[in-house]
């Protein structure tokens, strides 16, 4: 598609998030585009077609979409929450953006895995366990248990964390899968917890994930968002001690 083409369609999406999500309007934001940098992408660990940025001195919403790849409406959804949550919870506040991480994390995966389900609004219906998902042929069991893994195997590498941004970007992947979860939690009639937790538990230790396993669930209200700050940096700050420790 030309650039054109990919900002009409980015338009119909944001018209069909706003009737999803029951709001009023979605903050103003600035297209960019980008291609994908192998490279990067497999030292990462994995590759986005899209990504949302803020700028807190600017107040700048920016959403940088591949002009390579497919851009499925359930991933520019995921991105349009991030501009909706930083908009509402961290607006022109530096620290809060950063604390605001986990939370919106969590919040996208939510929405992103509504939208694989197909459903029609924010008013999710119950599913079974066992449907398959808008991505490769997978069961939602399946793709629960594929954002676990790859939150166990970003943590697994033997560079991690690599860099700041790679510690924030494999955190951040473990708020997808307790998103992801949380559906699942609330609206799967046939869900089972199949994971294994430990490798996540060694590196952010028992007592931390249990406390940040047992909050993430189910839709959250200001006040939660609120206390989801701390509970994500209490993992960043001693992540990022240990980080520079190795320096």
């Amino acid at each position: 598609m030309t650039e054109i083409q990919i900002k009409n369609l980015i338009k119909e999406y944001e018209k069909e998030y706003i009737e999803f999500m029951e709001i009023e309007k979605l903050p103003q934001y600035k297209i960019d585009f980008f291609e994908i940098n192998v490279e990067e992408s497999d030292a990462a660990g994995f590759a986005s077609a899209a990504q949302a940025y803020y700028n807190t001195k600017t107040n700048e919403h920016i959403l940088r979409i591949c002009k390579s790849s497919e851009i499925p409406r359930y991933i520019v959804f995921h991105e349009f929450t991030h501009i909706l949550d930083t908009e509402m919870y961290a607006k022109q506040d530096s620290w809060k953006y950063m604390a605001l991480s986990g939370y919106t994390e969590y919040h996208a995966a939510q929405v992103e895995l509504m939208i694989m389900l197909g459903a029609d609004s924010i008013q999710t219906q119950d599913f079974s366990f066992t449907v398959d998902v808008e991505i490769g042929n997978s069961t939602v069991r399946n793709y629960l248990n594929s954002r676990h893994q790859l939150v166990v195997n970003m943590m697994n590498r033997t560079d991690f964390p690599r860099d700041i941004e790679a510690l924030k970007t494999t955190v951040g992947v473990l708020y997808n899968y307790f998103g992801v979860r949380s559906i699942c939690k609330m609206y799967a009639k046939d869900y089972t917890e199949e994971v294994d937790n430990t490798i996540i538990i060694q590196k952010l230790s028992k007592v931390l994930f249990e406390e940040i396993n047992s909050f993430m669930v189910g839709w959250f209200n200001e006040a939660q968002v609120e206390l989801s700050f701390v509970s994500y940096m209490k993992i960043m700050w001693p992540m990022l001690q240990s980080y520079f420790g190795k320096e």
